[in-house]
């Protein structure tokens, strides 16, 4: 894979195989605008897999959606004109999501990996129909695909959503969010809409293509969160002056868990120039398992880039194309890769473990309130007894982790069955990924009531906390003034979400 321009603006992506596409390369395109090109070679190895396909087809080869119904309809034999006419057709009559649209990147997202199928040339796609996805890229169409209604195996209705707009139908993001005709996009573009042959409409409606997208954005989304809860749970260990036994470096040589580690090493940068003495020898659970919660969704978040990454290469459309064998000949192989439990399970394991670590923090603000754990005031009160001070924030907290431990419970499971029960075994991964970010917009409510009653907390030791919380208390304040008496918490807990929002935090 090669790239063109300099480090500061990469604008072009050249893919030399189909095995360039990785990780950064699908989030440099999806996210970042990034256009691609391919290699003559792919294009000829994809003109190879075509000239097989036609091979076995011409043969008398069966093939599930190109010389039969699809679904239930399969064992319908087709004759030679509906043969012609499925392909485009396959593309009209599924589109049944509603509600509002799945985000730019994971649109881009999904032309992209499902070029990465056509690529492995398995497919029996032409290369007209790979430039054209290439094109489409590089000219900014993106496909509107509504985020809800997708509860079946594979992407079939996501798919038609995006890819019945190469034919003209449907519709189209515009420049500003905007819902546009898919078919004036294309005239405006002087494109004239692709006419798709056998197999072509089908390999655009099966396998997995959104869902690997909204996995990828669903990763992006928690590991944004969890560099905000190590944050986080910095500035609220130099709140509750909690002992740093827990997060010391030496631990290291104990505990042999990955994320637990990368915890620990994360968190001592935000202790350097810290003046905040132990108030107690021994903080709360919720202080000291700080590394092995948020550890856990650490390693949990690798697992799940893992398994996104392999799927990005396993081929999923239905039918397959697979090789000559000594013993046999090439062949279409009727299969289930388009159900890839593996990013669903470790899907679920996110789920799990995100609603863990948003849960201590809000267990962490309840212990803020109490004198005893803190040796501050009761509430953290300006005027104790005159003054509520922030003990609603834990209340109100308490309202998202309840929220969130009902979201974690395992959606996958509720799986169903569709098509007179030929198709009866449903992934739901769209669902489950959608519900995860539901998740990650509650738990970084919860974070803005945790940090909103850490500064406050710190404020009243009046002890220098380290460099770095010093620096995230003055941005607090940016938006949250200090106050010697109460004032309703709910406006600064917004005012602070809008400066998590617009990215202050992140480190």
């Amino acid at each position: 894979m090669s790239r063109g321009g300099s480090d500061a603006s990469l604008r072009m992506i050249t893919l030399q195989h189909a095995e360039d596409i990785s990780w950064d390369t699908v989030c440099a395109i999806a996210y970042d605008d990034v256009k691609l090109s391919l290699s003559s070679e792919l294009l000829q190895k994809v003109s190879e897999g075509r000239r097989c396909f036609r091979t076995l087809i011409d043969a008398g080869a069966p093939c599930y959606g190109v010389t039969t119904g699809l679904g239930r309809l399969v064992d319908v034999d087709l004759d030679d004109d509906a043969k012609q006419a499925l392909a485009r057709n396959i593309l009209v009559g599924r589109a049944a999501g509603v509600g509002p649209p799945l985000s730019k990147p994971v649109a881009r997202a999904t032309l992209l990996i499902k070029l990465c199928n056509f690529l492995s040339a398995r497919d029996g796609v032409r290369p007209e129909l790979v430039s054209f996805v290439v094109d489409r890229l590089n000219d900014d169409f993106v496909p509107w695909i509504p985020s809800l209604g997708h509860g079946m195996g594979g992407d079939a209705i996501a798919h038609t959503h995006c890819f019945q707009t190469f034919v003209g139908l449907g519709s189209v993001l515009g420049a500003h969010g905007q819902r546009c005709d898919a078919a004036a996009e294309l005239e405006r573009r002087g494109v004239q809409p692709f006419e798709p042959v056998d197999k072509e409409g089908l390999s655009l409606l099966s396998g997995i293509g959104t869902s690997l997208a909204c996995a990828i954005d669903t990763h992006r989304r928690v590991e944004r969160w969890l560099r905000l809860a190590i944050m986080t749970a910095a500035v609220s260990m130099e709140s509750m002056a909690a002992p740093r036994d827990s997060v010391d470096p030496r631990l290291q040589d104990v505990i042999p868990r990955p994320g637990v580690r990368r915890i620990i090493d994360c968190l001592a940068p935000f202790f350097s120039g810290s003046c905040i003495v132990p108030h107690k020898l021994q903080a709360a659970v919720s202080y000291r398992v700080i590394p092995q919660i948020l550890g856990a969704l650490w390693d949990a978040l690798d697992q799940f880039k893992h398994d996104i990454v392999v799927g990005l290469h396993a081929f999923s459309d239905n039918p397959v194309m697979v090789d000559a064998t000594p013993d046999d000949g090439p062949a279409l192989l009727s299969f289930g890769g388009f159900h890839d439990q593996h990013v669903i399970n470790q899907a679920e394991h996110v789920a799990i473990a995100l609603a863990h670590a948003a849960v201590l923090g809000e267990r962490r603000l309840h212990r803020l309130m109490d004198p005893v754990q803190t040796g501050l005031v009761a509430q953290l009160a300006a005027r104790p007894g005159l003054d509520a001070g922030l003990v609603t924030t834990q209340k109100a907290a308490v309202d998202f982790s309840a929220r969130m431990k009902m979201l974690a419970q395992p959606l996958s499971l509720m799986t169903s069955e569709t098509s007179a029960g030929q198709e009866d075994y449903m992934a739901l991964i769209v669902p489950v990924l959608e519900r995860v970010n539901e998740q990650v917009d509650m738990a970084t409510t919860v974070i803005c009531y945790e940090l909103l009653a850490c500064v406050r907390a710190i404020e009243l030791r009046e002890l220098r906390p380290g460099h770095r919380v010093q620096k995230i208390m003055a941005q607090v304040r940016t938006a949250v003034p200090a106050a010697d008496c109460d004032r309703s918490p709910g406006p600064d807990v917004e005012a602070l979400r809008a400066l998590v929002d617009a990215g202050v935090f992140d480190i």
